[in-house]
Parts: C-alpha cells; structure tokens; sequence
C-alpha cells in the first residue's frame, strides 16, 4: 500500500490503526522528571466533604516533592493514610528517584477536604499538581468508580 498521497492526518490515523504510531493515553501525565498515572477518586454522596485521591508515579528520574494539588473541586489537599505524618496541615510527598509509588484507597493517598461539590462518576476536573523541583503538572482528575461514602 503506497500511503506517500495521503494527507498527514489520514497517514497518522492509517499508521495507528495497524498499531505503528504511539497510542496517547489520557491518564498519563508528564512532570520533567516522572509520569503521573490515572488520578482519580471515588463518586461521593451529596453531603461529603472529602474524597480520596489516587495516582501512580513512576518513570522517576529525579527525587521530587508534591507540595500542592489544586482543583475547582476542593478547598485543600493532605497526605492521609498509612505513612501520613499525624496532624499535617501541609501537603509534602516524597517521591524518591528510581521508583513507584503508587497512591491507593486503603494505603497513602491524598485526602481533598472541603470538597466544593458531589463528584459525580464520569466527571473530569481540572487538577494542578505542584511539585517542589519540577514545577506544576496540569493534569485531569476523573472520578471513576461509585462510592460508599
């Protein structure tokens, strides 16, 4: 098949439809020292006032902190779970050169507090992720499972 006439729109859409072009994923962030998987959090009931958020961070070529994460949908961020420091007001996560870390609902995770509004399944917010070296990341936060909360 000679593809040299096709438009270089058609030509991507022909080289990714037989798997030759890169799939872009739309979980995945990129800071300019690590990948940002799939944030995300839970629906929650009408009345709750915070939500658990979870991500992965890998591909770390350089130790970083989060010390901030920004989004419509809540009033602050802290570091809860397992491993939270007790009583934190700041948000401060080590993310250490070399590995993953991946934040879950029944281990760390970031805790949104004052949440603005329900987050309803399917919903995207805007989320800036701030980190200490690495500047912000703009990336999605998706609310992607039914809560019980």
């Amino acid at each position: 098949m000679n593809l040299a006439h096709l438009p270089r729109r058609h030509l991507l859409i022909a080289l990714g439809a037989v798997g030759i072009a890169p799939r872009a994923r739309a979980c995945d962030f990129f800071s300019s020292s690590m990948r940002i998987w799939h944030p995300w959090t839970r629906a929650t009931r009408i009345d709750a006032d915070t939500a658990k958020l979870c991500m992965r961070f890998d591909e770390v070529r350089q130790t970083d902190r989060l010390i901030g994460i920004e989004t419509p949908v809540a009033g602050g961020a802290r570091l809860a779970g397992p491993g939270a420091p007790e009583g934190a007001q700041d948000l401060s996560l080590l993310i250490r050169e070399g590995q993953e870390l991946t934040l879950t609902e029944d281990g760390l995770h970031i805790q949104l507090l004052d949440l603005q509004q329900p987050l309803q399944i399917g919903c995207t917010f805007p989320l800036r992720l701030v980190f200490e070296a690495a500047g912000t990341v703009e990336a999605a936060l998706n609310v992607d499972y039914a809560g019980l909360r």
